[in-house]
C-alpha cells in the first residue's frame, strides 16, 4: 500500500506472492487496483502464469469485500492484496483485515510524503482493531545505490512510524521484462539479484505470519 502510484506496489505484490508460493505456501493475489495491473499481468502469461490473481472490487461495500476476502482466505495460506493508490477507503479496509501492511517507498520526497500518509492510515486501522495488527513495514523500493538520496532513504524511513525492512528492492530492468513476458521473477530470471531480493523480503515477512 502507498497513497501514490509508481512506487512498485504491483511489481512487489506479484513477485512476492510468487516466491512465497515457490516456498511451499499456497498464495493468491487480490487485485484491488481499478487499473487491474496485476490481473493484466496474469492474463499476459496465460495458463503458464504461476499464480491465481483475483480482481477485487473494493467499491462493493465493506461487508461484502470482507466476506469475499475471508472466503478466499479459507483456500489459501497467504493472501497478498495489491491496493490502489490515492483511494483512502479501500486502503483502510485492506488495512483492517491485514496482518502486515507493506509500504514501498521510492527515494523521492513525493513518495516519502505519500508513504507517511499510508503509514498513518495503517496505524489508524491498528487502533480501530485494538490489537497489534496490522504491522507496518516500510520497504525501500526502486532504489539506485549510486544516488545520494537512495543512500539516505533508509535513514529517512527510520524516522517514520513503522519497521524498516532489512532489504531494498533495487530498480532493475529485469523486473519490467518479466511483466512483458507474462512471467514472475522466479521463473524469468531464476539466478538474478532481483529474485534474491524478493526471496529475502519473503523470508523477512514470514516471521509475522
Amino acid at each position: 500500500m502507498n497513497q501514490k502510484g509508481g512506487c512498485g506496489k504491483t511489481t512487489i505484490a506479484v513477485n512476492l506472492a510468487a516466491v512465497l508460493k515457490k516456498g511451499g505456501l499456497n498464495t493468491i493475489v487480490l487485485d484491488a487496483d481499478p487499473q487491474l495491473s496485476a490481473s493484466r499481468w496474469a492474463k499476459q502469461g496465460g495458463e503458464a502464469f504461476p499464480l491465481v490473481v483475483h480482481p477485487l472490487d473494493m467499491t462493493k461495500g465493506a461487508r461484502k469485500v470482507k466476506t469475499d476476502i475471508r472466503e478466499l482466505a479459507e483456500t489459501a495460506d497467504m493472501i497478498v492484496i495489491d491496493c490502489p493508490p490515492e483511494l483512502r477507503e479501500p486502503a483502510m479496509l485492506a488495512s483492517l483485515l491485514a496482518d502486515v501492511v507493506l509500504v514501498p517507498v521510492t527515494p523521492s520526497p513525493l513518495d516519502i510524503w505519500a508513504a507517511e500518509a499510508a503509514t498513518d492510515l495503517a496505524h489508524d486501522a491498528r487502533e480501530l482493531n485494538g490489537n497489534n495488527k496490522p504491522i507496518v513495514i516500510l520497504l525501500p523500493s526502486k532504489t539506485n545505490t549510486h544516488t545520494v538520496i537512495a543512500k539516505d532513504l533508509s535513514q529517512t524511513l527510520a524516522t517514520m512510524e513503522g519497521q524498516v525492512a532489512p532489504v531494498s528492492i533495487v530498480q532493475r530492468v529485469v523486473l519490467a521484462e518479466c511483466v512483458i513476458a507474462g512471467s514472475t521473477i522466479d521463473r524469468y530470471a531464476p539466478s538474478s539479484p532481483a529474485l534474491r531480493e524478493m526471496e529475502a523480503l519473503g523470508q523477512f515477512l514470514l516471521q509475522f505470519k
